[in-house]
């Protein structure tokens, strides 16, 4: 088991009472976890449920959960009508058609029940803590497949990352190559024009100026760090716990080194696999920014 995505999709059907009801989950990229609930009328006291079921088997991303019911005429369970809801608006109506000065008519009435909220269907025999339980075996069951899916683009993932990681690490060492030979360059390349000029220059004064440029272009340091990144990145990968805030972390470090070592870096050659480093660290990036 290794890393997950952020992005997934997963739907369960079952019963839940008297209801037949379908549970959808869907997730995408989010810094933190943020859950967003859909439930039919009358279904709000299985919010807070529904969401602590989310919270606990995801850590990262938007989450968006939609339950629908499907059969819930008046055979899923009891039709309410708020009759005062419904009398207020037939009042309303006669008012309406005495100050128009036209007829009312009783059978326009019967339009008021289709009003929003006028009559509810509720299941017979089913109470909160039922209909909490069953809908929340329904949200597992959708939760785990949006998982199952997460991980296998998580996998996805995880292989396009190390094989950047392996081109990033063949690049570190053809620069920990290149450095003393841009030192002994320079040394060459400090001695042509001394003696293009045709002037002498001690031998301790030459060596005290190579010395000098070793000690400005060394990036010893930021590849030592840079290889533990790596490795670092390579490990996290085979994790099962969410790791991509440390994965952001990591390629802002590499990031960090990288340019460090193209400020200091006065060598083409060192300059070249800079470059590509940039580029391949911007792959990392973008692919850490999909992982849990």
């Amino acid at each position: 088991m290794g890393i997950r995505s952020m992005t997934g999709f997963g739907r369960a059907e079952g019963r839940v009472g008297p209801y037949d009801v379908v549970v959808e989950a869907k997730s995408v990229n989010h810094r933190f976890l943020e859950v967003s609930v859909r439930l039919p009328r009358d279904w709000s006291f299985a919010e807070v449920a529904v969401r602590d079921r989310v919270r606990g088997q995801l850590q990262r991303g938007r989450v968006d959960i939609a339950v629908s019911l499907a059969g819930t005429g008046a055979a899923a369970g009891q039709v309410y009508v708020d009759w005062a809801l419904v009398d207020a608006l037939v009042e309303a109506d006669q008012t309406l058609c005495h100050k128009l000065g036209v007829p009312f008519d009783p059978r326009s009435a019967r339009q008021w029940l289709t009003f929003p909220g006028a009559v509810s269907v509720r299941p017979a025999a089913l109470s909160e803590e039922e209909a909490v339980s069953s809908l929340g075996d329904l949200v597992n069951a959708a939760i785990d497949k949006l998982v199952a899916m997460r991980e296998r683009e998580g996998g996805d993932l995880a292989r396009a990352c190390a094989g950047y990681l392996e081109d990033v690490a063949a690049h570190l060492r053809a620069i920990r190559q290149r450095a003393p030979a841009s030192v002994a360059a320079y040394r060459a390349s400090l001695l042509a024009r001394v003696s293009e000029l045709g002037i002498s220059v001690d031998d301790a004064r030459l060596a005290q100026e190579v010395a000098l440029f070793a000690d400005r272009v060394a990036i010893d340091e930021e590849l030592v760090r840079l290889e533990a990144h790596v490795q670092a990145m390579r490990s996290d990968l085979e994790r099962a716990e969410p790791v991509g805030r440390r994965l952001d972390f990591l390629v802002q470090e590499m990031h960090r080194e990288v340019n460090t070592i193209a400020s200091k870096s006065q060598d083409a050659e060192i300059s070249r696999h800079v470059v590509e480093l940039k580029a391949l660290i911007e792959k990392l990036r973008e692919q850490a920014q999909n992982v849990e």
